[in-house]
């Protein structure tokens, strides 16, 4: 084998030294590029896949994930500018579950776990520190999971309690959040993380807590001047929910007739957000009532006047003639009133806010489809009658009223179909797999493409100029046998001895010879 080698070498040196100088610098940058793109596809081919193990990281809790995978021998990638860490596929839930026991990552802040590693003798205001942050790291990592919002710090103002009720001051608090780009927080979220801070911090009111964005624009002002002026965007919720509704139902309602991809319907309401309160008192003249009744008697009685002998013997009790004598005066008094009171009705009216003044309502129905010439599609409107029926029950469904002057419109249209997109994940593991797929293909192209336009001419020209070997044919044995066998020891000489191969073409290029 080792004759043979050296026997292929030397008709390829003969070969290429037979070549004019620019056709050899040709032959030698075209096989140094042959492989060192085999020797790269080979490399890429070894080279594990890397999947995220953990994205959109603090700077903190990157450094400390890699430390992590450094004392762990695990090798990794880092992408996104370090805020992504990437291991290989096949141990990204092992690592996720090692550093997940080891309470990386952090989320940005530290936690109430700073109360795991507590030592003894901490003086109190070291107690209230570490209360203080980890408060602001568990609302952060809170916030920090809200839709729409990559990462979130929270500041407290936390100042000691008085003895003296004047002397209290109240917390306040700080927010500032960083929002995934190309997205925006709504009037509802701004009051949600609001609310969520004020009811985390006791004693903490809404008012007192200010959120601001990365770019630094306060997010609460507007909000809360808003409110202030009366220009609250409640009003316009509440029209869109109302129109939102009412589009909802007739799409559920006729897409079970003609189809949910067949429908399309558009509501604009007219709401009436004025605030009437109304009084009214009614009075029933035939209607009375006692409201108050008082009853009052007096009787009074006269005393007896003494009879008898006037002297000392009239005067005595035990005398019966002392007794004698008419009895006194007699009078009684009955006092009686009464108040009446005219039966009253008081009644207090509030007309609701947002009561619907008028609906407009347009709906788009799709039509029936036949085959035409050509295989082409042809449309058809749906007939009338089925057009009455079903406006008749959009009608049911908006609550219609004509006394209001509602409007609706249905018309059957032609819609343009389009293709139903692939959701994301359909293709289970191909999607994945899909890309180092691809690339491991072109790499076969790109090897056949080599070796059918470098190798095969550079050994169909050492084949030409070969003696001829006794018997009439070439030493080779024929053309076809030689190109086949020649293209196979190079490749296996190629794998095994990839640094022989290489020092042989730069030998190529340094040592000159006679043009042939």
């Amino acid at each position: 084998m080792g004759a043979r080698l050296e026997r292929l070498w030397t008709q390829l040196a003969a070969f290429f030294m037979a070549q004019p100088p620019a056709r050899r610098i040709a032959i030698g940058t075209v096989g140094l590029v042959s492989m060192a793109a085999v020797l790269g596809l080979a490399w890429w081919a070894q080279r594990p896949l890397y999947r995220p193990l953990f994205t959109n990281l603090a700077e903190r809790d990157a450094s400390a994930i890699v430390q992590a995978l450094k004392a762990e021998k695990v090798p990794f990638e880092l992408e996104d500018g370090g805020r992504a860490v990437l291991v290989p596929s096949e141990r990204q839930y092992e690592m996720r579950l090692a550093l997940a026991s080891r309470g990386l990552p952090e989320g940005g802040g530290v936690g109430f776990e700073i109360f795991d590693k507590q030592s003894l003798g901490q003086t109190d205001f070291l107690q209230r520190l570490n209360y203080q942050r980890a408060l602001q790291g568990e609302l952060g990592r809170t916030i920090g999971q809200l839709g729409g919002v990559e990462s979130a710090r929270v500041h407290l103002a936390l100042p000691e309690r008085s003895l003296f009720v004047a002397e209290d001051r109240r917390p306040s608090a700080s927010v500032v959040v960083k929002l995934i780009q190309g997205r925006t927080l709504s009037a509802a979220q701004i009051d949600g993380i609001v609310h969520l801070v004020a009811a985390s911090v006791e004693g903490l009111q809404p008012e007192a807590v200010t959120v601001v964005d990365e770019a630094g624009r306060i997010l609460t002002s507007d909000r809360r001047g808003a409110e202030a002026a009366g220009t609250s965007n409640a009003p316009l919720e509440i029209q869109q929910s109302v129109e939102r509704g009412a589009e909802e139902r007739i799409e559920s309602m006729l897409g079970a007739v003609v189809g949910r991809d067949k429908v399309v319907a558009r509501v604009a309401a007219s709401l009436d957000f004025s605030r009437v309160e109304r009084t009214e008192e009614t009075y029933d003249p035939d209607r009375t009532a006692v409201r108050t009744q008082h009853t009052t008697r007096e009787e009074t009685i006269g005393a007896k006047t003494p009879g008898g002998a006037p002297g000392v013997q009239a005067n005595l009790t035990n005398d019966p003639a002392a007794a004698a004598g008419p009895e006194g005066p007699k009078s009684e008094r009955r006092d009686e009133s009464q108040s009446y009171e005219v039966s009253k009705v008081v009644s207090r009216t509030v007309a609701p806010v947002g009561a619907v003044k008028q609906l407009s309502v347009a709906v788009l129905i799709d039509g029936t489809y036949s085959e035409g010439e050509g295989g082409k599609r042809v449309f058809n409107a749906r007939p009338s009658d089925e057009m009455d029926r079903l406006r008749e029950l959009v009608k049911s469904a908006v609550g219609f009223s004509e006394s209001r002057g509602d409007k609706i419109e249905v018309a059957s249209v032609p819609f343009q179909s389009e293709p139903p997109p692939v959701a994301e994940g359909t293709l289970g593991p191909l999607s994945r797999w899909a890309p180092a797929m691809v690339t491991r293909l072109l790499g076969v192209v790109f090897a056949a493409a080599m070796l059918l336009y470098v190798v095969r001419p550079v050994v169909l020209g050492v084949a030409a100029r070969l003696p001829a070997a006794p018997g009439g044919r070439g030493a080779l044995g024929g053309m076809d046998a030689a190109v086949a066998q020649l293209t196979q020891e190079n490749l296996a000489l190629t794998q095994q001895h990839p640094e022989r191969a290489a020092q042989l073409v730069r030998e190529w290029l340094r040592v000159g010879g006679p043009e042939a």
